[in-house]
């Protein structure tokens, strides 16, 4: 790895503390009133922080980080005027209070949108309407706090300043002083933040925005993480509210207006969505230019220049300032997904996936039985899925195979939780899991592999294999371990590098099928696994099955009847929603009743 290859992969953390060093540095020499501007800039950059945080890794579009920045002003604000009497210093009590009352309603607020499944488009509408609420309610809101009088439309005021020094002769800090302060606690959060979204949570976020049903199926309750990251976002953004009553001294109703809530994705994507230091970026460039363009000399215009420099870096840097920035160095970089390009054809080694499994075996228990009975699943006038009941058992392939539309997807959606059945029982082993969560399925040993390939195309190879791995051992060191093993046994090292996308149709189907084997399941679900892959693949895959079957319960949904035999298995077939008929391939193939349902003739169809 050359140095320019090093200096990419450290940017995050190398730029970042050059820009604060010198922040710091300038902070003893500026105009003191640029010193106070600027303090604001660096307040509002933390509050696109927040909003990146949830937005740009969480995939959520939150036009609520205001309410939360309101919220933790006002409560940061009523601690500073009733504690710095007390003890001085205003920010080892009020940046707390700001940042936990904050989280607290962020995670009521995402508790909501999260568990009741909400679009993204409602989830955005719901977290806008939040804000406009607080902003209606606030106008009127009266209440005495201590010494804290919230005065409604007049707002709360007399907060004391930033003061670090203890006790009664403790005074505000000047704004020089004042600057330096809060660009080592922007800073301070800013690594915070930046060690928890490269950290193995920080993966799952990732994950969840990229494929939200995919990293639930590899067993991660989706809808906890993304509470827990609005939670997160929410402190965030009410220890800015708290450091912002700080600065200003004041604070009132209008911090929860439109114009606000709108300002803040215009920083983010101004400063590169996704990037963490680009909220910053992009607030800084905002400020400035408002605060220099602001003195006259355009005639007056500085709305209009503004608006339109805006224009030109949204259409010309569509990636933002900092993503630009990367785009452009990267293609100055080897390209890792080269590699990609020279992957040959899958060769399962059944001895060692025989391995592979019997330490799986020890590790998550026997196999178990799956079994529906008369599971049903309707959609309007539609029953795709119509009373089937049927039990499938370790020690040899189970194949459903059926004309378009006869329910087989339908079927599996069903047992894996996708599709919640209106009557009938869907069993894994002794357990009733018809009401259960698909990430609650797949910890009791449930694998699945649905019909496109579903893998995290923004990871590298392994770090998919790892993600999947992770979310049965918990232990990073263990998931590398069974993550290599994969890996190895899928042919797959040369690639380990390469970012998923980049991988062919069929080498996707691989990689989604080899962290389906990460979860070392008990029981395996693949629908149409050998679609895109070649023949030469899709006889190792017939291999990968068969050996599967010897130790989990596999049931495969396939159209390919030449794949279906070489499995040797049991066979179901299913027309409109219910069992036709079962047997082993070669008598279903002799069926004249099969033969009309594929064919489109006789009563049967």
């Amino acid at each position: 790895m050359n140095l320019s290859q090093k200096l990419f992969q450290s940017a995050g953390l190398v730029f970042p503390m050059i820009a604060i060093v010198a922040a710091l540095i300038s902070a003893n020499f500026i105009n003191p009133y640029l010193a106070f501007v600027a303090t604001s800039w660096l307040i509002f950059g933390l509050l696109g922080l927040s909003l990146d945080i949830v937005w740009g890794r969480g995939g959520f579009l939150s036009l609520g980080q205001t309410a939360f920045y309101g919220l933790g002003g006002y409560c940061g604000g009523v601690v500073a005027i009733n504690m710095a009497p007390v003890l001085g210093n205003t920010l080892i009590w009020s940046l707390p209070a700001g940042a936990l009352f904050g989280a607290i309603i962020a995670a009521a607020l995402g508790y909501i949108i999260f568990y009741a499944r909400m679009g993204e488009l409602q989830s955005t509408i719901l977290s806008y309407t939040f804000t406009i609420l607080l902003w209606s309610v606030t106008q009127s809101f009266k209440l005495d706090v201590g010494d804290a009088v919230i005065g409604g439309d007049n707002g709360l005021s007399n907060i004391p300043g930033v003061v670090i020094g203890f006790g009664d002769e403790a005074s505000s800090l000047g704004p020089n002083a004042a600057f330096a302060t809060v660009i080592l606690a922007v800073a301070a959060i800013y690594f915070l933040t930046r060690w928890l979204m490269r950290s193995t949570f920080g993966r799952i976020v990732d994950c969840i925005r990229i494929d939200a049903e995919k990293t639930e199926l590899l067993g991660y309750d989706v809808r906890k993480h993304q509470t827990m990251n609005f939670a997160f976002s929410g402190a965030i953004a009410g220890l800015a509210g708290a450091l912002f009553s700080l600065w200003s001294n004041f604070i009132n109703p209008s911090i929860f207006s439109v114009q606000e809530a709108l300002l803040i994705p215009i920083y983010v994507l101004v400063g590169g969505l996704g990037t963490l230091a680009g909220p910053f970026i992009g607030a800084i460039a905002i400020g400035a230019l408002s605060f220099f363009l602001g003195g006259g000399a355009v005639g007056g215009q500085t709305t209009l220049i503004l608006g339109v420099v805006l224009i030109l870096l949204v259409l010309f840097l569509q990636n933002g300032i900092l993503g630009s920035v990367k785009i452009f160095w990267k293609r100055h970089l080897p390209d890792p997904n080269d590699a990609a390009k020279n992957t040959g054809a899958v060769k399962i080694d059944a001895d060692v996936l025989e391995g592979i499994l019997k330490d799986a075996a020890q590790q998550a228990g026997p196999a178990k039985n799956l079994s529906t009975n008369k599971a049903f699943k309707q959609f309007g006038g539609v029953i795709p899925v119509n009373e089937v009941s049927r039990e499938f058992s370790p020690g040899l392939p189970y194949s459903l195979i059926g004309p378009n539309g006869a329910g087989k997807s339908s079927f599996l959606k069903t047992c894996v939780g996708m599709y919640k059945p209106e009557k009938g029982l869907v069993k894994l082993g002794s357990d009733d899991i018809t009401k259960t969560p698909i990430f609650s399925r797949v910890k009791k040993g449930m694998g699945v592999k649905n019909q496109k390939p579903q893998v995290f195309g923004d990871l590298t190879v392994a770090d998919n294999l790892w993600t999947a791995a992770y979310a049965r051992t918990k232990d990073n060191t263990r998931a590398l371990e069974v993550s290599t093993k994969i890996l190895n046994m899928l042919g797959l090292e040369e690639q380990s590098k390469v970012e998923a996308s980049a991988l062919s149709h069929g080498q996707q189907q691989w990689l989604d099928i080899g962290m389906v084997l990460c979860l070392a399941p008990r029981v395996v679900l693949l629908d149409e696994p050998a679609a895109g892959m070649t023949k030469e693949e899709t006889r190792e895959l017939s291999k990968l099955v068969r050996v599967l079957a010897k130790h989990t319960t596999v049931v495969v949904v396939e159209h390919d009847m030449e794949f279906v035999r070489t499995l040797d298995g049991h066979v179901t077939v299913l027309h409109q929603g219910k069992v036709f008929a079962e047997g082993d391939i070669a008598t279903l193939r002799s069926d004249d009743r099969v033969l009309d349902i594929y064919l489109g003739r006789r009563e049967h169809v």
